[in-house]
């Protein structure tokens, strides 16, 4: 039992039916490792490549960009550190420490953006006091306080409406639940960016413990491939909150080997907008009836 494919030209394997695991073949909807330009449409923001950072101390150059890019996913800006899409924007920033009197050392991670003419959208700067050894080891804790810090002044440049959170009244309610397998923040990233392309299709995303029409659960498979890349499997399980599966949409692809270990950045949201028609097609059948 399948639904039907619909899509044309480079991105026709994006667009992907509702399967039932193990009736056909599963489609091949990330066709690189870089996004497609659909991307640049989830909530209208473009995606952000950073760049290698620069300065000292080192370990927080080699691990702050990551740390950035999670951070501008958490406001469902498409964000990554290994990954680009054409029309993204830039994102090049430097660390800098300062060791005032006394034993603290600040931290100050200055970012210049860029829009994919190379023009300059904007600057800022974040600034973290704490201890020197913290920041000489790369204390992650220490650096996500200042990637949230950098993530709440850079976003105002990229985001070009405010996000709209649709009220639960007289709207399907989805419950994305588990989402197992996923190396690196998988689990995290590839929740957050379901959800934004559901939100945009007017359905309201729900927490745990509050009433839902409707759940999805994610499995991702990654399994060794051709030399230096590994194959990725993705099957989205849409249900009714009684229990009873509605259907299965599935993706995979090969990908760069490692690439998945870390944080998905906007790979995230590649991976749910080749997955969003299929996902709504199953949503469409499992709905309840409007409310006369």
């Amino acid at each position: 039992m399948t639904g039907g494919r619909a899509g044309g030209g480079h991105l026709a394997g994006l667009a992907l039916a509702a399967l039932v695991a193990a009736c056909q073949p599963l489609p091949h909807p990330f066709a690189d490792d870089r996004p497609p330009a659909a991307l640049l449409k989830v909530r209208d923001v473009a995606g952000v490549s950073i760049a290698p950072l620069e300065g000292e101390p080192a370990a927080v150059a080699e691990t702050l960009g990551a740390a950035v890019a999670k951070a501008l996913l958490k406001k469902d800006i498409p964000a990554s550190d290994k990954t680009a899409s054409l029309g993204s924007y830039q994102l090049y920033g430097r660390v800098e420490e300062a060791r005032p009197p006394g034993g603290k050392a600040s931290l100050t991670a200055y970012w210049r953006l860029y829009d994919a003419a190379g023009r300059t959208v904007g600057e800022h700067s974040a600034r973290l006091e704490g201890e020197a050894s913290e920041w000489q080891s790369g204390n992650a804790p220490a650096i996500e306080r200042l990637a949230g810090l950098s993530a709440e002044g850079l976003a105002p440049l990229m985001e070009e409406e405010a996000p709209v959170e649709a009220a639960t009244e007289g709207h399907t309610r989805i419950l994305i639940r588990e989402i197992s397998g996923a190396p690196g923040d998988g689990a995290t990233s590839l929740a957050a960016a379901v959800a934004a392309v559901l939100r945009r299709q007017d359905l309201a995303i729900v927490e745990n413990g509050q009433p839902a029409d409707l759940t999805i659960d994610g499995e991702v498979s990654v399994t060794p491939a051709k030399p230096n890349q590994q194959h990725v499997r993705i099957l989205w399980h849409v249900g009714r909150a009684g229990g009873a599966e509605i259907g299965t949409v599935g993706e995979e692809n090969d990908v760069p080997g490692g690439i998945l270990d870390g944080p998905w950045g906007d790979l995230a949201y590649s991976v749910a907008i080749a997955a969003g028609d299929g996902l709504m097609q199953l949503v469409a059948r499992g709905a309840p009836p409007p409310k006369s």
